[in-house]
C-alpha cells in the first residue's frame, strides 16, 4: 500500500514540477513567478521525499544492477 502512494506521489510530483515549471518559464511576469513559487517549491520537496522511498523500496535491485556493471 504504501509502495503505491509513494509511485503516485512521485508521479504527481513529477507532473506538477514540471508543469509549474514550464509555466513560470514561458509566463515571465514576476507577479506570476512569485505566485507560482510556493507550489514549486512544496512539490519539490515531495518529490525529493518520493525519489527517497522509491529508492529505499528498489535498493536491493539498484545495487544488483550497479554491481553487474
Amino acid at each position: 500500500m504504501f509502495r503505491k502512494m509513494v509511485a503516485v506521489a512521485l508521479f504527481v510530483s513529477f507532473i506538477a514540477m514540471s508543469t509549474s515549471g514550464l509555466m513560470m518559464f514561458v509566463i515571465e511576469k514576476p507577479s506570476f513567478t512569485i505566485q507560482m513559487h510556493p507550489v514549486h517549491k512544496l512539490f519539490g520537496l515531495i518529490m525529493i521525499l518520493s525519489v527517497i522511498g522509491h529508492m529505499t523500496f528498489h535498493l536491493k535491485s539498484i545495487v544488483g544492477y550497479v554491481k553487474n556493471k
